[in-house]
């Protein structure tokens, strides 16, 4: 359960209720560990590459990099299995400038997210710490359901392999989106036992338009993920996960009372590295 943002994001968020154990006949349970106060601190790092496609032809490229900081601290239980974590994410990146493009200004964002997650990776609700904001949150909300693993109930072994599918409602009929999750092997990963789970799919996510927006922008997002997840069994938590995202977007501007179709075909490769882990005082949250 990680990734953001991208849409942000990565949750990563290390709860678990009891962690993850080893069974007498070498296979372990995967789950997430629920303490409150417990605080982990990631590093991201993401490098962009957009082509914008009109009428078949590349009309801009852009690269971006962008490095950010991710805190995520269990702020309260729920119940058994169920935990309310605070993700604030903080993040920079490098744009032309908008009066001089020949200069450079740095962006400096941050997101702060509320969630509700299962010792099983599930995320139950998600919603924005500042208030509302319907369209962001269903499409991470979709992100979520479509792209972070819920692990098995049973014992896995090395090979161990599941599949999560989940609709997806377009005008027209449902289409499916689908991810694989393979256990290739049980390591020692930054003073951690780690399983080495990797992934494989494809989510398909709607772009909604944002009625406050001037400019009406909507579309869907293709996006074929492939990585590399290592999960600290005992301790219940992500240690580090890289993945690739190979994205076709389909987009439709309106603005003015024109409208304009266009394509774009972004890569991005993702490093997400756990830097830090504390308890905190919970009634400070």
């Amino acid at each position: 359960m990680n990734r953001l943002t991208a849409a942000t994001a990565f949750i990563a968020v290390a709860i678990s209720l009891g962690g993850c154990t080893q069974g007498e006949r070498g296979g372990i349970t995967l789950r997430y560990k629920f303490e409150p106060g417990l605080q982990l601190t990631y590093e991201q790092i993401s490098k962009r590459c957009v082509k914008t496609i009109e009428s078949d032809s590349t009309v801009k490229e852009v690269s971006t990099v962008f490095k950010m900081t991710v805190v995520q601290t269990v702020d309260r239980l729920l119940n058994d299995s169920t935990a309310e974590i605070v993700e604030v994410a903080n993040w920079k990146y490098e744009n032309p400038a908008k009066d001089d493009s020949s200069a450079i200004d740095t962006i400096e964002q941050k997101r702060e997210l509320v969630l509700q997650v299962q010792t099983n990776g599930k995320v139950r609700d998600v919603k924005f710490k500042a208030g509302e904001d319907h369209v962001r949150i269903r499409y991470i909300k979709n992100y979520y359901e479509q792209g972070l693993p819920v692990f098995p109930t049973q014992e896995v072994t090395p090979e161990y392999t599941w599949t999560q599918t989940a609709k997806v409602v377009l005008p027209g009929e449902p289409i499916e989106a689908s991810m694989t999750y393979k256990v290739t092997s049980l390591v020692r990963e930054a003073g951690y036992d780690c399983a080495v789970i990797e992934c494989d799919g494809t989510m398909i996510i709607p772009f909604e338009s944002n009625p406050k927006d001037t400019i009406q922008t909507s579309g869907l997002d293709r996006i074929k993920s492939t990585g590399v997840l290592y999960f600290a069994y005992k301790e219940g938590m992500v240690v580090q996960q890289r993945e690739r995202w190979q994205i076709d977007r389909d987009r439709r501007k309106t603005y003015d009372g024109k409208t304009k179709e266009y394509q774009e075909a972004v890569e991005i490769d993702i490093d997400f590295i756990l830097k830090g882990r504390i308890i905190v005082d919970s009634l400070a949250l």
